[in-house]
């Protein structure tokens, strides 16, 4: 378990629809999937997929194609998906506030529901992997999503368990399993995220801008 120093504060962030632009490449990628099968991809298959989290979503893709009597193209799907990560842009002010922070020395962490090597492009490509002290998919620590399990999984690997963490996410759900360890979250609200939700109970932005401010405000409180 690595030794932090006492003072150091932690920022988990989520990568898709909050660092990565990535809305409207997934639909791109999937789109291209269905054609394979001559599958329209409606407004109906996009909101059930948004639904799910990653193995659910293969799932279901897999049964679209069975329908087809066809098999699901694995293999072709993640050399579309790796060949869009590495031309994805980055949400506005992503690459200032990931400067800012860790200008600042605050331990950032990527913390997300993709696959970890989607990740890993996505941040190399657009050059801020760098700024990064880890990557934490739950599909590549064996979880299904971010579950109770996946957050405490993540605190005990790199002993973050009695460190200060503010986490910022497009997903209340995922901020609410994560309170349950003490984490500060702070929610992205999009207007571009088919399941938007400004609840009260986060404190909410529109801007990555904002997010900084929001950390150093409450680090001198």
């Amino acid at each position: 378990m690595p030794l932090l120093p006492k003072n150091k504060t932690v920022i988990f962030l989520d990568l898709d629809g909050v660092i990565f632009d990535s809305y409207g490449l997934w639909d791109e990628v999937i789109e291209k999937v269905l054609a394979i099968a001559n599958i329209s991809y409606t407004q109906t298959i996009k909101k059930h997929l948004w639904r799910l989290n990653m193995v659910e979503a293969q799932a279901y893709l897999s049964a679209l194609f069975a329908k087809e009597n066809l098999p699901y193209p694995e293999k072709k799907t993640q050399q579309l998906l790796e060949g869009a990560y590495q031309k994805v842009s980055l949400m506005p002010h992503a690459v200032e506030m990931i400067a800012d922070l860790a200008k600042e020395d605050f331990l950032i962490y990527a913390v997300t529901s993709n696959y970890d090597d989607l990740a890993k492009i996505g941040l190399e490509s657009t050059g801020v992997l760098q700024y990064f002290s880890g990557i934490y998919s739950c599909i590549a620590l064996g979880f299904p999503d971010k579950t109770d399990e996946f957050y405490r999984a993540v605190l005990e690997i790199e002993g973050l368990s009695d460190k200060t963490i503010f986490y910022l996410e497009d997903s209340t759900r995922h901020l609410k399993t994560a309170q349950k360890f003490g984490i500060q979250g702070v929610y992205l609200s999009n207007t571009d995220n088919p399941q938007d939700n400004q609840e009260q109970a986060f404190c909410t932005i529109r801007h990555l801008k904002e997010f900084i401010t929001i950390v150093k405000e409450e680090m001198n409180d």
